[in-house]
């Protein structure tokens, strides 16, 4: 069932006030589809932040085209697709320099669920020995990207 708005609703925003793992999706100068997983949060019901591999394919192709998706999975039993403008923050995360702080403008999200079908949430699961660490990165990240140009608007 799909049903599209130009914002995220309230249970949404909530959800990802607090940051969540995401798809990023881009075209290519000759329209081949990229994904790449990452990580976003949500400023407001009309735009997100987010870690982009620095010098990746994305980055790339939403410098180039400025046009943006990432894709929400299970999370909150949330199935979206969320499309907008994109524009880079900053060359580099201080936090993890081979990352890039980037802002989408949202324009749509699309919702993708089936009634009646749960899918798995897209979640990272880090080696016991990491997986402190990562911890820790994860929430210095969103710290960061929500810090970037000021307080929540």
């Amino acid at each position: 069932m799909s049903k599209a708005t130009r914002s995220l609703d309230a249970p949404t925003l909530e959800l990802l006030a607090k940051g969540s793992p995401v798809l990023l999706l881009s075209a290519d100068a000759k329209g081949r589809p990229h994904a790449t997983y990452s990580w976003a949060i949500a400023l407001n019901d009309k735009r997100l932040r987010i870690g982009v591999d620095r010098g990746g394919h994305t980055s790339a192709n939403w410098q180039r085209s400025g046009l943006a998706a990432i894709q929400i999975v299970g999370q909150g039993g949330r199935n979206l697709l969320i499309d907008g403008r994109a524009r880079q923050l900053a060359p580099a995360l201080q936090c993890e320099a081979a990352m890039e702080p980037w802002e989408l403008a949202i324009q749509s999200v699309l919702d993708q669920s089936w009634p009646g079908v749960a899918t798995s949430s897209l979640r990272y699961r880090w080696p016991r020995e990491r997986a402190a660490a990562m911890r820790r990165f994860e929430k210095g990240l969103y710290r960061e990207l929500l810090g970037i140009g000021g307080a929540r608007r």
